[in-house]
């Protein structure tokens, strides 16, 4: 859609929406349906500060037809905790993925995919936030759900990579190493796309500590290992993020940048700051550490590649 005509399509969507209410054959599913229509236009037109607001006016909208946590619902409080991860209040996001993993639990059982999935996007949300206990609550209590499924089931690999990252951030590299390893042996031979995603998302977590360990041999070679597999819907995303310990422990701000980075090595060759708000140092220790940051190559093997432009906007609010 030409960008140009993103807030007139919005308008008419929404209006569509507001109309159906009206309507004497009225169905929540069909209302919920236009709502996310009009919600996923406004998510084109890019205005990151104005969707929660939008998001709310839906939720109240199919509110005033369908009882509190009706399944209509969930989809919507998806979006909203979305939209507040993208503006960098993780904790807002960890609140509605919290209400969105007891939607899908009161609708259609803990143990749904559903459900599992929202308490997965609950436990890395919940990392995000610092809030290292509920990330731990939620992830013992997948794995509990979850122990009966085969080992190579896409839902168990998903909970062995969370235990992986966990083992991660608590410095246990050996046994995160190990888990990652086994991730990889059994997903990227698989035909699933989300699977051979899995084995991307996991050769590059092995990347992070082959780089974390002084081992750039590892790292190169597990980066390389992504060429191929499945690149990311969105647009090109960082395989690993490594963030300095100064900003961990409690340096904030928050900056868009703009990276170069190459398709032959996945490397980034400049960064630019576009914008910026905070404490002046948090730009500066965040622009060095992005140097570090490793993406999927795409280019074709031995090809010497191009550069790519990619936008990122980075945030470390207070606690």
């Amino acid at each position: 859609m030409v960008e140009g005509k993103l807030q007139p399509a919005f308008d008419l969507a929404w209006q569509a929406a507001e109309l159906y209410e009206k309507a004497p054959n009225y169905k929540p599913s069909n209302h919920e349906r236009l709502l996310l229509n009009a919600a996923d236009i406004f998510l084109q037109i890019q205005n990151p500060a104005k969707t929660p607001e939008m998001l709310q006016k839906a939720l109240t909208a199919i509110g005033r037809h369908v009882p509190e946590g009706a399944p209509e619902t969930i989809a919507l409080n998806e979006q909203l905790a979305k939209s507040y991860l993208a503006l960098g209040d993780k904790a807002k996001a960890k609140l509605i993925y919290e209400r969105v993993a007891t939607l899908y639990e009161k609708n259609y059982g803990a143990d749904s995919v559903g459900s599992v999935n929202a308490q997965l996007e609950l436990v890395r949300t919940a990392k995000a936030a610092r809030d290292a206990a509920t990330a731990q609550r939620y992830l013992d209590r997948i794995d509990g759900l979850t122990k009966s499924l085969p080992a190579d089931h896409p839902i168990r690999l998903q909970v062995e990579f969370e235990q992986a990252m966990g083992a991660i951030d608590a410095g246990r590299d050996s046994a995160a190493g190990a888990q990652l390893r086994s991730i990889v042996r059994q997903a990227r031979a698989s035909e699933n796309v989300a699977m051979r995603s899995l084995a991307r998302d996991a050769y590059g977590m092995l990347a992070f500590i082959a780089q974390r360990e002084g081992d750039p041999q590892t790292e190169d070679r597990m980066v390389e290992a992504t060429r191929g597999l499945p690149q990311h819907a969105g647009g090109p995303q960082p395989l690993f993020r490594s963030i300095p310990e100064s900003i961990e422990s409690g340096l904030t701000g928050s900056a868009t940048m703009e990276l170069r980075v190459s398709t032959a090595d996945g490397k980034v060759k400049e960064v630019r700051v576009l914008e910026s708000s905070g404490d002046p140092k948090y730009v500066s220790v965040m622009t060095k550490s992005i140097l570090n940051w490793r993406f999927q190559p795409t280019a074709t093997e031995g090809s010497a590649g191009s550069l790519v432009t990619v936008r990122q906007s980075v945030s470390n609010a207070a606690s």
